[in-house]
């Protein structure tokens, strides 16, 4: 009987120790000092530079040739007193406007920007007294194109803040941008979407990411 109960005891033990083959799935998985979590790791711009927040920047595409160059804010709807679309520049060279991103949480200490962490971005242009607002970025439908274009305009907070910046290529700092439904975990890529009849390059939800680089605006 006492072997028995040793046998057991010494079989519970073995079973307790550390087993390579049941740390592959580990659903609770902490953080250490040694290793960050991924939300810890700050978007760089193309000089390895950390991002800084609330600083100026240009969104570039990454992809040089046919990619086309930054975003801007354009006045595509005559019949809106703002401008408050945002399309992509046909030119490479042309680094578009200037942005400011700022993290979504209240911390006065976030000075960085933290890649897959919610995010607001607005444009850093100057505009009239009337569009001085209408520069926050958020996600609109559009019912004739049934598209869900990028626009610029004085969305609330819980609008303007969904965003991710998200690593594409750690070799080349280069990053996409999600937008996440309010109160959902289920996100989407912001790409481009080709406005035949308007002849230009929007950003909207796709399925393709448009893949960006950032520049400081003093380069």
């Amino acid at each position: 009987m006492k072997a028995l109960t040793l046998a057991l005891f010494l079989a519970l033990f073995l079973y307790l120790l550390p087993n390579p083959a049941h740390s592959r799935f580990n659903p609770i998985r902490l953080p250490t000092t040694h290793e960050p979590a991924s939300s810890e790791t700050p978007v760089l711009d193309i000089n390895g530079d950390e991002i800084r927040a609330g600083g100026n920047y240009y969104m570039v595409s990454a992809i040089w040739g046919v990619g086309g160059g930054g975003p801007r804010l354009a006045h595509l709807d005559m019949m809106s007193k703002c401008a408050s679309d945002v399309i992509v520049s046909p030119n490479d060279l042309d680094n578009g406007d200037p942005i400011t991103i700022t993290p979504a949480t209240a911390d006065p200490e976030s000075t960085v920007v933290m890649a897959s962490t919610y995010q607001t971005f607005r444009f850093n242009i100057a505009t009239n007294k009337l569009c001085v607002n209408n520069v926050n970025w958020g996600i609109q439908h559009d019912s004739a194109s049934g598209q869900y274009f990028l626009k610029a305009g004085e969305f609330v907070s819980d609008n303007s803040n969904q965003f991710k910046i998200e690593l594409v290529d750690a070799n080349l700092n280069s990053y996409k941008l999600t937008y996440c439904q309010f109160g959902s975990d289920k996100c989407y890529n912001v790409g481009r979407f080709h406005d035949h009849m308007l002849r230009t390059t929007r950003l909207a939800l796709s399925n393709s990411p448009f893949v960006f680089v950032i520049k400081p605006t003093d380069v």
